[in-house]
């Protein structure tokens, strides 16, 4: 496996990235290089399961939004859509993201609506955005919630988990045995269905 290799006097262990596609290797002045083709090696189903998390989605990929398969297919107009079951994009990341961001603030927004009637919650603020490490965050002091627009990428029942966790907040404001039991009372199968999406993988689409 092709790696960059860079030798450190501060570095005690050989540590190994990837980083946009790179496989990147610190290591030891005093580590030979057999012994660090070693330890890649073994490391490489790790490495690969990172390089899959960087690989960029190609034409005619299928692209899963909110539950449902669209072909994927790149254009030369300056526009991103779905059509049918087509999803058309120009590689331009702040176009994908609008198109994105639009269609799961429209789905989310409806299911929170829904959760909140049922639930008898009122006058909580909407926000979204694009995070790397959470699904969502609630800040209760300020009527807040926020989700992660890649949520559009997950299963429904997924989303809904999600949203209900987000709420859950409200009433207990960390992750202790009382805001679980509240958790699932509301949604009986909760730990079962974040278990079963938790190292599912998001499409590159930009």
């Amino acid at each position: 496996m092709e790696y960059i290799l860079h030798k450190k006097s501060n570095c005690k262990r050989i540590k190994i990235r990837v980083i946009e596609g790179v496989v990147c290797v610190s290591a030891p002045f005093t580590v030979s290089k057999k012994i660090i083709d070693d330890f890649v090696q073994e490391q490489e189903a790790w490495i690969k399961n990172q390089l899959d998390k960087n690989t960029q989605s190609k034409e005619n990929d299928l692209i899963c939004l909110l539950g449902n398969e669209y072909r994927l297919h790149y254009i030369n107009q300056k526009m991103c859509y779905v059509a049918g079951n087509a999803l058309y994009l120009y590689p331009d990341k702040t176009l994908i993201q609008k198109l994105l961001k639009q269609n799961a603030k429209k789905y989310i927004d409806l299911r929170f609506e829904f959760f909140c009637e049922q639930l008898n919650i009122h006058n909580i603020s909407l926000q979204y955005g694009f995070y790397k490490s959470k699904w969502g965050s609630c800040t209760p002091s300020k009527h807040k919630i926020c989700f992660n627009v890649n949520l559009i990428f997950m299963p429904l029942e997924f989303v809904d988990a999600i949203i209900l966790h987000e709420l859950a907040h409200l009433f207990h404001f960390n992750h202790s045995k009382d805001f679980y039991n509240l958790l699932c009372t509301w949604m009986p199968n909760y730990k079962e269905i974040v278990k079963e999406n938790k190292k599912k993988q998001l499409p590159k689409l930009y």
